[in-house]
């Protein structure tokens, strides 16, 4: 799902995928006055022209050309291409693809308008959305309110077999105010909810495809009972020949049965004439449209030539590529040498390949900030690690600086706390654990281990999670700690946690965007990854709190409180916060790191690159 993965990021996000692109923001419902206007598009005081709007020199020195493929590269084929059915494997291909209706700002608040050009909370229970005019799916049908309610009705229903469906669980109805209007109506208050359309339920759909898929699945499900029926229909049918009156009347309903869902069968295949599985063949609204693939190799995406946002802001010629080519190349190493002799235009690095190309001439390469935490996760419930003396003790016998320099290449930020140093949530009056083992010793001595302890765990099996985990042994080892460290495939880790058959083990989360679903996630019973190893009260009540506080600034303070309570009570270890080293050919141009920051997803998405002289 990233080009720079860890042991500590991935588990935090298995199963959820992609609660990698969520927010929180909340805006007043005052529109405010107009303040600046551009090219279909008008800026107020509710939403301010952003400082990473702008398309001049000052963005990029050199004109923007038409033309050429661009050739990416995955660690793993796409999946399946519906973004709300699992498994999704590059959520990067899958985002050129589809649109978000709310982008994530430089602090990942959902605070860009893109496909909802305003929204609301009328009260805690009550929120409008108005939906941007003019905008069409690869398919041609138009995105409006009645196609986005219809798509949050899909999604909510059991029978499509969604993995996102649980998001949309506070939703307790949506109603059609006008062509471009919705009005959602919640179980409870719902502070999260800009945060939900900022995340995969977001991705607008053609709801023409969608029921298409929708009649396909029916008719599979319908033409195998059929043939079921039949088969049975036809051996009664057989044996009433020679058989009793009670055969012959058996046989006869077992004709009208499959009679009837034959008839069924053939009204669902008129209805699914011409559909397509939304899995191979996805309909979004984004700069590019599915061209062909062949899974388990590549997808090829060719440029949406109605794109609406290049002629919003008066550059039709957007994008600029002739469309994209993602070819899966699982080893680093192999993209890498790729990469050199010009077969793929850009990669992201491996963290041990960072310094081996970062002054390579022919490459440009670029270092920024990614919202994913590396943590390790303590049991708090049994074993050692229930005294949160053996907690602070193992906590400051990491040196974090030596882990980042010696595992990560120097690709991480020391962590305080879990919510990274640019979120809107990071309080900032939290230092990083101080690496002490002097401090660990005496801990240890006062928890009752004077001699030292054993504690056990795990960790993948990857090249770097195996770094790292030698690395923690070692510093433990140097205060008394014996770690009996396991390395282990996914399936084996997913055991573990869910048995609590550990101690001290691999923690962390990926693409942290809305505040609350880390915290719930870890912290709270109904959490997917706590499994009962933690049961902070206090937390708990904050966790419920940042749920339902609609006000930005209350919400932003219950966060604040709710990592000091953590922190206070050393509920996890937290390592670092992730850096990121993407690297391109010299030719591929418009990548701006300083505009990137400013304005994340919105910048990334408005303000696609090109090749200079046109082609590879």
């Amino acid at each position: 799902m990233f080009g720079l993965k860890s042991t500590f990021v991935r588990w935090g996000i298995l199963g959820l995928a992609l609660i990698f692109i969520t927010g929180i923001f909340f805006y007043s419902p005052a529109a405010g006055k107009e303040t600046e206007s551009a090219p279909g598009w008008t800026f107020t005081e509710k939403f301010p022209k952003p400082p990473w709007w702008t398309w001049g020199k000052d963005y990029e020195p050199s004109k923007p050309k038409r033309g050429g493929y661009y050739r990416g590269a995955a660690v793993r084929y796409i999946g399946l291409m519906n973004p709300n059915h699992w498994p999704v494997n590059d959520w990067v291909t899958m985002t050129y693809i589809y649109e978000i209706v709310i982008y994530s700002d430089g602090n990942y608040m959902p605070s860009i308008p893109w496909l909802v050009v305003d929204w609301e909370f009328l009260d805690p229970l009550t929120a409008v959305v108005k939906l941007r005019k003019g905008v069409k799916f690869h398919d041609g049908s138009d995105f409006n309110a009645e196609s986005f309610k219809y798509q949050l009705e899909w999604i909510k229903d059991k029978k499509n077999g969604c993995w996102d469906r649980a998001l949309l669980n506070q939703l307790k109805s949506t109603e059609l105010i006008d062509a471009y209007t919705l009005k959602f109506h919640f179980k409870k208050p719902w502070a999260g909810f800009w945060g939900i359309l900022a995340n995969v339920p977001g991705y607008p759909i053609s709801a023409k495809a969608l029921k298409g898929d929708s009649a396909l699945n029916a008719l599979k499900s319908l033409e195998k009972k059929a043939a079921k029926a039949r088969k049975k229909a036809d051996a009664l049918k057989k044996k009433a020949k020679a058989g009793t009156e009670k055969n012959k009347k058996a046989a006869a309903r077992a004709e009208k049965k499959a009679a009837g869902l034959e008839a069924k069968a053939r009204a669902a295949a008129k209805a699914a004439e011409g559909a397509k599985s939304l899995d191979v063949f996805p309909i979004g609204s984004g700069m590019f449209m599915f061209e062909e693939a062949s899974p388990g190799n590549y997808v090829k995406l060719k440029r949406n030539p109605n794109w609406w946002f290049g002629p919003s802001i008066g550059r039709p010629e957007m994008p600029y590529f002739d469309g994209l080519i993602t070819t899966v190349i699982p080893d680093p190493s192999v993209r890498l040498a790729n990469l050199r002799a010009g077969k793929i235009d850009g990669m992201g690095l491996d963290r041990s390949q960072f310094n081996l190309v970062k002054d390579e001439s022919n490459l440009k390469v670029y270092v920024y900030p990614q919202n994913h935490v590396a943590a390790m996760r303590f049991n708090l419930v049994k074993g050692p690690c229930k005294d949160i003396r053996v907690r602070k003790a193992i906590s400051h016998a990491l040196d974090r600086k030596a882990l980042i320099e010696g595992t990560q290449f120097g690709l991480g930020r020391i962590a305080s706390c879990m919510y990274p140093g640019d979120h809107w949530t990071h309080n900032p009056e939290l230092k990083p654990v101080k690496y002490d083992p002097e401090l660990s010793r005496k801990l240890l001595a006062e928890a009752g281990y004077p001699d030292g302890l054993t504690v056990k765990g795990y960790m993948g099996n990857d090249t770097n999670s195996m770094n790292v985990a030698e690395a923690i042994k070692n510093m433990l080892a140097q205060v008394g700690v014996k770690w009996k460290v396991d390395l282990l495939e996914p399936a084996a880790i997913s055991d573990r946690m869910k048995n609590l058959e550990y101690d001290f083990a691999a923690g962390g989360w990926g693409w942290i965007f809305d505040p609350d679903h880390m915290p719930t996630g870890l912290y709270m019973p109904e959490g997917g990854f706590n499994y009962g190893r933690s049961s902070n009260e206090k937390a708990m009540a904050l966790i419920e709190a940042g749920r339902q506080e609609i006000d930005l600034q209350k919400r932003q303070k219950i966060y604040f409180e709710l990592e000091k309570v953590l922190y206070e009570n050393y509920e996890d270890a937290w390592l670092w916060w992730n850096l990121t080293a993407t690297a391109y050919r010299k030719n591929v141009m418009g990548w701006n790191t300083e505009l990137y920051l400013k304005g994340r997803q919105g910048f990334w998405y408005s303000h696609p690159m090109w090749f200079k002289d046109g082609r590879p």
